[in-house]
């Protein structure tokens, strides 16, 4: 019984020695000390945008996947990656700037507003 506490013991020193080396996270102020701090999303206009340019194209619902993939590009530089959404298919939660989705039938042809994540 005694090494079984003795383990327990060790395994909270142990834990509490890794969290004393790590800094609370808290926000910095990046002149004073340098540190990098996490940019949080600004809200413009009611709404909270995380990458700069156009977020979103209404415009292009009915149009084809390919004209609408170059038209996305042309209008808003930070956009790395364009992909395809068939019916059915689950969209990533997670957001990624410069990323955006093409919800399209089977004619490829856009279903839903297009829009950054």
């Amino acid at each position: 019984m005694e090494g079984k506490s003795m383990l327990k013991l060790s395994h909270v020193l142990a834990f509490l020695l890794l969290a004393s080396l790590f800094q609370p996270l808290m926000a910095r102020d990046l002149i004073s000390d340098g540190i990098e701090v996490l940019q949080l999303p600004v809200e413009n206009d009611g709404e909270f945008v995380f990458c700069p340019g156009k977020q979103s194209w209404p415009e292009l619902v009915g149009k084809s996947a390919g004209y609408a993939k170059q038209v996305i590009e042309k209008e808003n530089s930070i956009v790395h990656e364009v992909k395809l959404l068939f019916p059915g298919m689950p969209k990533p939660l997670n957001y990624v700037c410069g990323r955006v989705f093409l919800v399209v039938n089977f004619k490829l042809v856009v279903q839903v507003t297009p829009s950054m994540g």
